[in-house]
């Protein structure tokens, strides 16, 4: 085992990673992914993995928001066509089940958003793709934690950046969760 010196080595990377990872995201890429999901009749995040976990966190902010959202793993998704967009979340960008997903909402003429690493062989296959730098190898970080941490934290800003086109405060948010924890 290390000792806790190095804890803050650790830290230092973990927070560094998170910043060049969503830093490294163009202003114009952001503002078009927001449009998107501010245009959209429906969303579905989706992803496998830890990466669906992300995806699903974001579905139930956007949830919150009063935006008509759902995770891939809800048992009332809706059928995505037309003014739909589905969020896909893949650090490695080929994931199968993902592929197929965006595959199928294309297919449907639904919007597809990409977030990942390593953006899908085939360009078509998104409308906005966004490429998080997130480091990947020679990590004290195991799998994909740093490209998990760093999508859940651009997907963050992108809640902040809708509330505020939507007007929407942290008390309207409030007021869509469960009270039933």
């Amino acid at each position: 085992m290390e000792p806790i010196l190095s804890r803050s080595l650790r830290v230092t990377e973990y927070t560094d990673a998170i910043r060049i990872g969503v830093e490294s995201v163009g202003i114009e890429v952001q503002a078009a992914f927001v449009q998107r999901l501010l245009d959209a009749r429906h969303i579905v995040a989706a992803g496998r993995g830890r990466s669906g976990m992300m995806a699903a966190a974001f579905a139930r902010r956007l949830g919150q928001m009063g935006l008509a959202a759902w995770d891939l793993s809800d048992t009332t998704v809706p059928r995505l066509g037309k003014g739909d967009v589905l969020v896909a979340v893949t650090g490695s960008g080929t994931t199968p089940t993902v592929l197929s997903l965006m595959h199928t909402a294309r297919r449907g003429a639904a919007d597809v958003l990409l977030v990942t690493r390593k953006p899908a062989r085939d360009p078509k296959a998104s409308d906005v793709v966004v490429e998080l730098g997130a480091p990947q190898g020679a990590s004290a970080y195991p799998l994909g934690t740093l490209f998990e941490v760093t999508a859940l934290a651009f997907l963050d800003l992108v809640v902040v950046d809708l509330l505020g086109a939507l007007g929407a405060t942290e008390s309207d948010l409030g007021a869509r969760h469960t009270n039933l924890e």
